[in-house]
Parts: structure tokens; C-alpha cells; sequence
């Protein structure tokens, strides 16, 4: 698809040619303010922007389109049902044509009627993928699903639908296992987080008003992000118009930051702290939005992802999305709703079969957080943030001691969820110096086997202070908990110490 972009958007282009850390991932506390920047900061674009000869890259506005209307304005339904089979298709084709089993059986790409009628028949269970693909593969595909309807021109809400719709009928229709409930709410729901994050993020990178080289390469990065809009952008030809960017395009509280260092984790979780490893971190995250000032879904959301230099190197995918709030207090107290993703895979091992035993710690969600967020003004740049509230685990995953899957590679529990979330944070301007998360969870599990339930806790202190206003030296410490209870085997306890030492930097809009 991207070299159908390039080629398309160079050809549009020339016939139209114009001169011219880890406790961010369970809180909404990375709060970032605009004003609390420094006046002379520089602006901050996703999309690519030459810094040489940039007035040749910047169309003169009366050459806009005019009166032109972005395809995302209008809906267009059948469209969406037609890219929605397509995401379907293209999972289904490589796995019947492409992919092969060693045992026939397991190609769970044969269907036809009697597997649909046997589906709806059967009914709902837990399936045994691996952590990987149930916890982020099925996320990403439900993005998809998701940003059929978003970027076709449905609000967030009706996505919701289409997102819920996609994950429903693969589940029925797409494949000959039985349809997993546990698929259908990472898919259908977790896709919602990734989904709208994406959508938002492929508004910045791409570029309406940019021509030429930097135009080509917005819209490719765009599509990257996005496959579902660039899609779209593509058939509809806008990878070539020139006409104005929405508000999307350049939000007023945007933050990335990037911070590298090393992380040292008790990976026995023994009590005997014998076994550590100490690993590299890179770790990415992103704010958007001032959660202050949220009134619409995903007006502020988080998102952070970490790759570490030991196995696993895909440590974590964390966000965390605005759905809806009420102002208790003047700019002091809210009671808010977020939907949460969580992935963390941190020196997850398997040591030996058909015993399994786990080094390090695991744990996937898709959440609701319902909260109080407030705020004690200290000073005119220095805040004291609170979040209080409970967390509904809508689908929640963590190590099973005793099962793993010789198949699919499942070694833990699924299940709903309850817990609670305390955060304090002490923020200077654009710096949170100090950080306290305290987080619990139960997962009672409901897939097999299920004689099991489990209690994880996360205590995590971080501490950072800035060398100027772009550049800071951190650390993380605290524990890791789980306590796993099973009713045909011992009880299982684990703790697992970790520091995080790491420099911190900015980029601000």
C-alpha cells in the first residue's frame, strides 16, 4: 500500500502542484499544561517539516480546495462494511493459503456453514492463544475494525460499534474454534483504546496543506500509523488535495518524551533476592490533551511502550483514554471515567514442562477506572495531583503456575476483575518530581482451568529531577506482587523487587 501512496500522492501532487515509566501505565496523572512551558519553546508537529527552504513546502491558502469536504465528514456505510470484510479477509487468506500445520486439524481457517452453526450453537469459552496475541495481536485488530467506522466518517461512540461488530463476527464466522469471550472484549474493546489513539496520532502526522516530498512522507508515516485512514485517504484521493487541516492536526497539550536506562528486576520473586537481571530500557511515551480540560472521548489520553534489551524485548504497551467526566470543584475535583489497555511482559520464563515456572511478572488488562482527580495548587507552577478511585477489569490475565498449553503456549489465567488505584503526584511546571502509585487487582478465573484466583498489587516511587527545562535524571523503585490461590494445588507467592535508574527528555508543542 505505500508504494501505491507514493505513487498516487506524487502524481495528484504534480498535476496540483503550488508553491508557497512503568506507573504512567495506571494513572491518569502525566498531566502536561501548555502554559507551563517556556515562551521561546519550539513547535511541535508530527508531520515531517523540512527545516530548510520550509516556505516552499507551505501552500498559499487561497490555492485550498474550495469549499472542499474531507471525506471523514460524511459517512459512508457501505464502504465500511466492504473494508470491514476486507480486514476479515486478509487474517483468514494468509492463515488457509499461506500459513501450514503440522497437524491438519489445527487449522482453524476451514469454516463454512457447519462451523458457523456450530459456533452459534456451542457458544462462548476461553481460548488458549498465547499472552502476545491475546493481549496485543487482537488489540491491534480490533484498532482496525475500529478506525472502519472512525475514518469513515462514524463519532467515536458508533465506532464503539463497528469495532464490537468486527470482533463479533470473527468470532463467529472467521474461524472454526468456538468463539472466545475473552477475544471479543480485547478485540472489541481493547481495539477502542489503540483505535482512537491511532486515529488522533495519523491526524498529526498527516499534512493537508503540505505538497511534494514532505506531503509523500506525512502521508506514508500517516499510514503506518493508521492503515484503516490511509486506506481511506487513498481511494477518496485526498492524499493529494491540498485543503485545510482540522484541529486534530495540531493539538494545543501535546508531550513526548523518550527516557533510556536500565532496569534491575528480582526475577525469582523468592523473597531471597538471589536472582536479578539487569537489562537496558528504551521506553516511549506520549501525552495528549490536558485532562483538566477533557470534555470528549479521548480528548487526553496516554500511551507508553518500552523495548528492553533481554528477552522478552516487547516489554510493554500501556494507555490510557478519557471517556467522560464530571467537574466536582472548580479546576479542583472531577470525577472521571478511562478506558485502560495494559500489556506488561516483564522477564516472563518458562523453565521447564509440563511444570511451569514464571521469572519476572505478567499482566494484560482491558480496564475501566472510574476516579477523583484533583488538584491542590501549591503554587502557581506547582501542583499536587491525586487519583482515587476503583478499577473494573473488564478481562485480566496473569501467570497460572501449574498450566500451560502444549499447543497455543497459553501458561496463565483469564477473568474479570476488581481493584483499586491510589496516585500522588508532586508536578513543577512540566516535571513530576515525585510519584507515588499504589494499585490492586483480584482476577477471578474463568478460564481453564479454573480452580484459581489471584491478587496482584504494584507499589512504585519515582523520583526525578530536571537538569533544564527538556532534559531530567530519574528513578523508579518498588515491588511487584502476586498472590496466586488454587484449589487442586499449593498457593503461590511472588515478589519481585525493581529499579529503574534512567534520563528523561521532552519534546513539548
Amino acid at each position: 500500500m505505500l508504494f501505491v501512496i507514493i505513487v498516487a500522492n506524487l502524481k495528484a501532487q504534480k498535476h496540483n502542484a503550488i508553491t508557497g515509566n512503568l506507573q504512567t501505565h495506571f494513572t491518569n496523572s502525566f498531566l502536561y499544561n501548555k502554559n507551563d512551558i517556556i515562551k521561546h519553546s519550539p513547535s511541535l508537529s508530527l508531520a515531517y517539516k523540512p527545516i530548510s527552504n520550509y516556505n516552499l513546502f507551505v501552500p498559499n491558502q487561497t490555492n485550498y480546495i474550495s469549499g472542499y469536504k474531507p471525506w471523514e465528514s460524511e459517512k459512508h456505510f457501505f464502504i465500511a462494511v466492504g473494508e470491514l470484510t476486507l480486514v476479515q479477509i486478509i487474517p483468514w487468506a494468509f492463515t488457509h493459503y499461506i500459513t501450514e500445520f503440522e497437524d491438519p486439524s489445527d487449522d482453524f481457517s476451514i469454516i463454512g456453514l457447519q462451523s458457523w452453526w456450530q459456533n452459534l450453537e456451542q457458544g462462548w469459552e476461553y481460548d488458549r492463544d498465547n499472552f502476545l496475541t491475546n493481549n496485543f495481536a487482537h488489540p491491534y485488530h480490533g484498532s482496525l475494525y475500529f478506525n472502519v467506522g472512525r475514518t469513515n466518517g462514524y463519532s467515536f461512540w458508533e465506532s464503539v460499534g463497528w469495532s464490537l461488530a468486527g470482533s463479533t463476527m470473527w468470532e463467529f464466522f472467521g474461524e472454526n474454534n468456538r468463539p472466545a469471550i475473552n477475544d471479543w472484549i480485547y478485540t472489541g474493546l481493547g481495539g477502542v483504546t489503540l483505535g482512537e489513539i491511532t486515529y488522533k496520532l495519523s491526524h498529526m502526522i498527516t499534512d493537508n496543506t503540505a505538497t511534494g516530498f514532505e506531503r509523500t512522507i506525512s502521508e506514508i508515516f500517516g499510514a503506518l500509523v493508521n492503515p484503516a485512514r490511509g486506506f481511506n485517504r487513498l481511494i477518496s484521493g485526498e492524499t493529494g488535495k491540498v485543503f485545510p487541516n482540522t484541529k486534530l492536526h495540531k493539538p494545543d497539550d501535546f508531550l513526548i518524551s523518550f527516557s533510556s536506562g536500565t532496569v534491575a528486576l528480582d526475577k525469582t520473586g523468592d523473597k531471597k533476592y538471589s536472582s536479578k537481571e539487569i537489562d537496558g530500557v528504551f521506553e516511549l511515551e506520549l501525552s495528549y490533551g490536558n485532562l483538566f480540560k477533557a470534555k470528549k472521548p479521548f480528548d487526553h489520553f496516554l500511551l507508553s511502550t518500552s523495548i528492553s534489551s533481554g528477552l522478552p524485548h516487547f516489554t510493554s504497551l500501556n494507555t490510557s483514554g478519557f471517556l467522560f467526566g464530571r467537574e466536582l470543584i472548580k479546576n479542583k475535583h472531577f470525577l472521571n471515567l478511562s478506558l485502560n489497555l495494559n500489556y506488561i511482559n516483564l522477564i516472563q520464563e518458562v523453565i521447564s514442562l509440563p511444570d511451569t515456572t514464571f521469572k519476572g511478572f505478567l499482566y494484560g488488562s482491558t480496564r475501566l477506572y472510574p476516579h477523583i482527580l484533583s488538584k491542590f495548587s501549591l503554587s502557581q507552577n506547582t501542583h499536587l495531583i491525586t487519583s482515587i478511585g476503583v478499577t473494573a477489569v473488564l478481562m485480566g490475565a496473569t501467570p497460572n503456575d501449574y498450566f500451560r498449553d502444549p499447543v497455543e503456549g497459553r501458561a496463565y489465567d483469564m477473568g474479570p476483575g476488581l481493584g483499586s488505584n491510589i496516585m500522588l503526584a508532586l508536578k513543577h511546571k512540566n516535571w513530576e518530581y515525585l510519584k507515588l502509585v499504589l494499585f490492586g487487582n483480584w482476577i477471578w478465573t474463568q478460564s481453564e482451568p479454573s480452580g484459581s484466583k489471584h491478587n496482584i498489587n504494584f507499589s512504585l516511587l519515582t523520583i526525578q529531577y530536571p537538569l533544564n527545562d527538556y532534559f531530567a535524571f530519574g528513578l523508579t523503585t518498588g515491588i511487584y506482587l502476586r498472590y496466586s490461590y488454587y484449589d487442586d494445588h499449593p498457593d503461590v507467592e511472588k515478589n519481585h523487587p525493581v529499579l529503574r535508574v534512567f534520563f528523561k527528555t521532552k519534546l513539548l508543542n
